[in-house]
C-alpha cells in the first residue's frame, strides 16, 4: 500500500510540474501570437514598406528577353475575321490537331470568349474575336497605373504626395485598404502598389478620384485604343482583347526606357492574382486579371523565349467556370506559342 501511495503521490506531483509547465509554454505562445498578430494587422492595412518591397521582389530586367528597343508593332491596324482564328504576319501554321482542340474549346463553351497573343519579338499575332466589348473589372487598375507612372516619371506627379481615404471611396470589394478609418492618408505610390499588387478596389477609386480621366483618355486616345476609356463618374469601363494588347504593348515600352517603367512591371510581375502562373509556373510573366459579374479578364505579358502579349477573356454562364475557360485559353496559347517556337527554330536551321 505504501509503494502504491508513493507512486501515486509521485504521479500527481510529476502531473501538477508538467500542467505548471504547460500553461506557462501556453501562455508564452499566447502571447506571442497575439503581439505578431498585432504586428501583422499593423503592417498589412494601408501600409506601404518600400525597403521591404525593394528588398523581397524578383526583379528582372526586360533586356534578358529583348532589345532595348521601342516596340512599334501596329497592333491597331492588323486585320482579323470574326468567329475564326486568325494569324498575321507570318507564314506560320497551327498544327490540324492544335486548331481542332482550340475551337473544340471555344465553340463548347455557350457564352462568348476571345483570346489574343502577339509576339513582342516579330509581331506574329494569333487572336480569335479580338474586337469583342467585355468589362474591364480590375484589369482597369494596369492601364490607370500606367498613366499614373508614366506622371511620375515626367515628374508631374510626386510619388510621395498624400490621398486621403474618404466615405465616398467605400467599397467592399477586394483589397485591404477598406481597413483604414476614413481620414487616413496613403501615398500615391502606396495606393498603385495596393491597386496592382492585390487588386484593391479602394486604391483604384481613390487615384481616379483625384487624378481624374483627362490625362489618362488622352494617354488612350495617343495609343490608339477603341476601349478602357473612363468618365469622372466612372472608374471602371468597357475593354477589348486588342485595345488590352495595345495598352500592354506601351508598358512593355515604358518599362525599357526609364527605371519608373521597370518598377511598374516588377509589381505587376509579382500581382496576387495571375493566371500564367497555373499554366506556365516556370517562366517570368507580368499580369492584371479582371473578375467581373458577367466576364473574367486576364491581361498581361508571358516572357516566353518570344514574350508575348496574352488576352484570354470569357463571359460567365459557359459550361464550365468561366475561371476554368481561361485558363484553357492560357494553355492553349503557350501551346501556340511552343509551336511557333518550332517553326522558327526549323525554319533558322535550314536558312
Amino acid at each position: 500500500m505504501r509503494k502504491r501511495y508513493k507512486f501515486i503521490l509521485l504521479l500527481s506531483i510529476t502531473c501538477t510540474i508538467l500542467s505548471l509547465v504547460l500553461a506557462s509554454v501556453s501562455f508564452s505562445f499566447a502571447v506571442n501570437y497575439e503581439k505578431n498578430n498585432k504586428e501583422e494587422t499593423v503592417e498589412t492595412i494601408g501600409d506601404f514598406d518600400r525597403l521591404f518591397y525593394e528588398e523581397n521582389f524578383n526583379y528582372f530586367d526586360v533586356s534578358d528577353f529583348a532589345e532595348k528597343e521601342i516596340n512599334t508593332v501596329d497592333i491597331s491596324a492588323k486585320q482579323y475575321v470574326n468567329n475564326t482564328i486568325s494569324i498575321t504576319d507570318t507564314d506560320f501554321k497551327i498544327s490540324d490537331k492544335l486548331l481542332n482542340e482550340i475551337y473544340e474549346t471555344i465553340n463548347s463553351y455557350g457564352k462568348k470568349n476571345s483570346f489574343y497573343m502577339v509576339s513582342l519579338n516579330d509581331g506574329m499575332s494569333v487572336g480569335y474575336n479580338v474586337d469583342s466589348v467585355y468589362e474591364t473589372a480590375s484589369s482597369i487598375k494596369a492601364p490607370y497605373a500606367l498613366y499614373i507612372y508614366k506622371e511620375i516619371a515626367n515628374g508631374n506627379i510626386d510619388r510621395n504626395h498624400l490621398i486621403e481615404y474618404k466615405t465616398k471611396h467605400e467599397n467592399k470589394g477586394t483589397g485591404s485598404v477598406k481597413n483604414n478609418e476614413f481620414g487616413t492618408q496613403l501615398t500615391v505610390e502606396e495606393l498603385v502598389y495596393h491597386s496592382l499588387y492585390e487588386s484593391d478596389n479602394v486604391a483604384h477609386i481613390m487615384l481616379h478620384d483625384e487624378f481624374g480621366v483627362k490625362g489618362y483618355n488622352n494617354m488612350l486616345k495617343s495609343l490608339g485604343t477603341k476601349q478602357l476609356y473612363l468618365s469622372s463618374s466612372n472608374p471602371w469601363g468597357f475593354t477589348s482583347p486588342r485595345s488590352a494588347a495595345i495598352l500592354w504593348q506601351d508598358i512593355y515600352n515604358f518599362s525599357i526606357t526609364n527605371k519608373e517603367g521597370i518598377e511598374f512591371l516588377n509589381i505587376l510581375s509579382n500581382v496576387m492574382y495571375n493566371y500564367y502562373e497555373e499554366v506556365v509556373p516556370d517562366l517570368p510573366s507580368a499580369s492584371k486579371a479582371g473578375f467581373a459579374s458577367k466576364d473574367v479578364v486576364v491581361t498581361g505579358i508571358i516572357f516566353d523565349e518570344n514574350p508575348y502579349i496574352a488576352i484570354s477573356v470569357a463571359n460567365t454562364g459557359g459550361n464550365i467556370s468561366t475561371n476554368k475557360q481561361v485558363i484553357k485559353l492560357i494553355e492553349h496559347m503557350d501551346a501556340i506559342m511552343t509551336e511557333y517556337e518550332t517553326y522558327l527554330n526549323t525554319n533558322e536551321k535550314t536558312s
